[in-house]
């Protein structure tokens, strides 16, 4: 499998959805990351995913493997995914904030299956997300690869798109929550206010699984000009796109 492969196969040409798949991650992709085998995500029951006929957006925001499975359970039953990973694996032998690695490899390992569905270019999207995107594993010490990442409202397409194709709701896929993370809340919000209804499914509730309608709460900094730049702030940019730096060790020096 080659990069071009695998890219064209998320984000075919002349796919609706296809300009926001993210390609930063798939630049990325070398032979170390191509599984020759490897355990496949948890599946999960989703009853409850109304019919893919074009009037409903996913919005999946769990862990990067999970998140890919689920993707590739929607993709079974008609829905496009489309991945939205800003974040780059680690460089070197650095050890990284946020687990990348399993996001590659996942990925890859679900290619030839996605692949073979034939999905029509025009089928609704499902959006993925890395729900540790902002913490990763909490820890920051100097020399870590600190690719954290944000989601913006520039990521997704706008309500005014999303409802010129006829997409009437959105449904949140989440483990344990139905509020969205506050970055995602600014794209959310935005969609509920120009009409497109919100919905949250908690994959972690006890069967049968059930979206719930909820009102987005206003994140702070809302529609400001600063939002974009605060929500950067502090994060790492890698000059080739997307996020991703080794974090500065400090050097000692001594007068005489």
């Amino acid at each position: 499998m080659t990069r071009d492969y695998l890219y064209n196969i998320w984000a075919p040409p002349g796919g609706l959805w296809s300009d926001w798949c993210k390609p930063v991650l798939f630049a990325h992709l070398t032979r170390e990351f191509l599984p020759t085998e490897g355990m496949k995500p948890l599946e999960h029951s989703l009853d409850w995913v109304p019919a893919a006929d074009g009037s409903t957006a996913i919005v999946i925001d769990l862990p990067g493997p999970a998140s890919i499975g689920v993707a590739m359970q929607l993709a079974r039953v008609g829905y496009r995914p489309v991945p939205l990973f800003n974040a780059l694996p680690s460089e070197g032998l650095a050890a990284a904030v946020c687990d990348i690695r399993s996001i590659l490899i996942t990925l890859a390992m679900m290619t030839p299956e996605l692949d073979g569905l034939n999905l029509p270019f025009h089928a609704p999207p499902a959006f993925v997300l890395d729900a540790d995107r902002r913490a990763g594993n909490g820890r920051l010490t100097p020399g870590m690869f600190d690719n954290r990442s944000v989601s913006l409202p520039t990521d997704f397409p706008s309500a005014n798109l999303l409802l010129s194709r006829g997409i009437k709701q959105a449904i949140l896929v989440q483990y344990a929550s139905i509020a969205p993370q506050e970055d995602l809340a600014h794209t959310l919000l935005r969609w509920q206010r120009a009409g497109i209804a919100i919905a949250a499914a908690d994959l972690m509730e006890a069967p049968p699984v059930t979206p719930q309608p909820i009102d987005v709460p206003r994140p702070p900094r809302f529609k400001t000009l600063w939002q974009r730049l605060l929500a950067v702030a502090g994060l790492r940019r890698h000059p080739q796109g997307g996020f991703g730096a080794i974090l500065p060790i400090p050097t000692s020096s001594s007068g005489g």
